[in-house]
């Protein structure tokens, strides 16, 4: 379902092919969603969605999402997702496996094992492990130490990590949880780091 400028509603089940620009109030589609351009307040999609850039309000996706850029106010994916950039003004929530060059985001939460991150630059970061949720308690033992998320860089207020592999990390607070590997870690306040996880070096700014 889709309404347009004119508030004209429209139902999308099966394909939605966009090439050209689109604005719209509000988009839902049950099932494959290819666009250039796409410019509204509420997107869901239940299913896949591929193409160019987004800017939404409200942005859901329940499957699979690939694209260029995309710029929501408010961003959730439940999921694989991959994204050359993401701009997020407020939460970002990914729970599925991230492929993203770089984020941007007020809040981003991240509930997954494996992916890959590039640039993060956010106010409060928290990647955590979900395999035990998913699974059963203990599953995630089981699993070999090198299934991580992987990320280049993160700025941050405040860091939260499990399960993670990351070069450089800059921030005032830092909570490095179980099974991670950090090359570098640059915190100005609290800073926490488990048995089981290890730090390069520590700097202290």
């Amino acid at each position: 379902m889709y309404t347009d400028a004119t508030g004209k509603s429209h139902r999308v089940l099966g394909f939605c092919d966009l090439t050209e620009a689109k604005t719209f109030q509000e988009l839902k589609v049950s099932g494959k969603l290819s666009f250039e351009k796409i410019s509204c307040d509420e997107v869901s999609v239940s299913g896949k969605c591929e193409g160019g850039s987004i800017a939404a309000q409200n942005l859901k996706v329940s499957g699979t999402c690939n694209g260029d850029s995309i710029i929501a106010k408010n961003f959730s994916v439940s999921g694989k997702v991959e994204v050359n950039s993401l701009t997020v003004e407020q939460t970002l929530r990914i729970s599925g496996k991230p492929q993203i060059d770089s984020v941007t985001a007020d809040e981003l939460i991240i509930a997954t094992r494996s992916g890959f991150l590039g640039d993060v630059k956010c106010r409060k970061i928290r990647i955590f492990d979900d395999t035990d949720k998913i699974f059963g308690k203990g599953f995630a033992e089981y699993l070999s130490s090198s299934s991580r998320v992987q990320v280049n860089n993160i700025e941050a207020d405040t860091v939260a990590l499990e399960n993670c592999t990351v070069e450089v990390i800059r921030c005032k607070d830092a909570f490095i949880n179980s099974n991670c590997a950090i090359e570098k870690l640059f915190v100005s306040g609290e800073c926490k780091v488990s048995a089981n996880s290890t730090v390069g070096e520590t700097i202290r700014t």
